[in-house]
């Protein structure tokens, strides 16, 4: 968390928020109170600011809101026709109730329009929630606490890279969240060396007891794998912090491929968006696209903004 303050922001609610002058604010809602947050601001800040809300319509496209126009995930084309269809230097990316799959085609192309001068700052907003529904966790290896299926491992959106599977120079990085089955899933499609798997847990949690959920519920793959003895830890709720955890086990094992699983909190999957776009040809980020349940969530926590374009590009 040392490097966490150059680069994020945290705020109790969000009237504290201040957007930059001259920006568009891109967001998404879930059945989740904490998505909403969007409409809030909207309130705050009636003048300079161009809202675009998104729809889901299918697994590849995403529908604007207020025009009805619709974008397509795998075409950077089409996603930066979104990005850029204003003026406005700063770009607002809310992941709190976008789905991943959307998170990592706008995240891709808006760095790419970074580094084309198109656009100065990108920020990714996430809204903390207030406490998960956990009730089940203690029931091993489970799915369908917060997911209803897994509907198979697919590259996301923008990130094509695939390594062969029978490559001994690389690791396995699972981020994990309360799901074991999850883990299992991903050991079982991606079968690495059990030496090579690196589980990494989130703390201090968004509250105190979700570490020792997250341990129980993949306790089986942890114990089958021996894996428990090599786990890491980073910030549940900082991109910042796994992004420099990736980066540690990238320096010290520096001839090594990653094969990275995004399947922990939204801001450590952002994280590893991050790291796979800054090294593309040595990080793979294997993706189960769970099929999230309605209601996982209650209430609105903390508020994160983090200016990613300045970490990815100092780090």
């Amino acid at each position: 968390m040392k490097n966490d303050y150059l680069y994020s922001t945290t705020h109790k609610a969000v009237v504290h928020i201040k957007l930059k002058p001259q920006s568009t604010y891109i967001f998404g809602y879930s059945a989740e109170e904490r998505s909403h947050i969007g409409d809030e601001l909207m309130i705050s800040h009636p003048d300079g600011i161009n809202f675009i809300r998104l729809n889901e319509l299918d697994k590849e496209t995403i529908e604007d809101a207020n025009t009805s126009e619709k974008y397509f995930l795998r075409s950077g084309i089409s996603i930066k026709n979104l990005l850029l269809q204003s003026d406005n230097r700063n770009l607002y990316i809310d992941v709190t109730g976008l789905d991943n799959r959307i998170c990592a085609a706008l995240i891709k192309n808006a760095i790419e329009c970074c580094v084309s001068l198109d656009l100065d700052n990108v920020i990714v907003v996430y809204a903390e929630p207030g406490s998960y529904n956990t009730k089940q966790f203690k029931a091993e290896s489970v799915f369908n606490d917060l997911s209803e299926k897994i509907e198979g491992i697919e590259p996301l959106p923008g990130f094509a890279t695939i390594f062969p599977e029978d490559d001994v120079d690389m690791f396995l990085v699972a981020l994990l969240g309360f799901e074991g089955g999850r883990f299992i899933h991903m050991l079982e499609n991606v079968q690495p060396q059990r030496e090579n798997v690196i589980p990494i847990v989130g703390v201090p949690g968004f509250r105190l007891e979700y570490p020792h959920i997250a341990y129980w519920g993949n306790r089986r793959p942890l114990e089958e794998t021996d894996t428990w003895r090599k786990i890491k830890f980073a910030a549940a709720n900082s991109l910042v912090d796994i992004y420099m955890v990736l980066s540690k086990i990238m320096n010290k094992h520096p001839t090594y491929k990653m094969k990275l699983a995004p399947i922990g909190t939204k801001p450590h999957a952002i994280g590893a968006m991050l790291f796979a776009i800054k090294h593309p040809k040595k990080v793979e980020l294997v993706y189960d696209n769970p099929k999230r349940k309605i209601q996982r969530t209650e209430g609105v926590g903390q508020i994160v903004e983090c200016l990613i374009s300045k970490l990815i590009k100092e780090n």
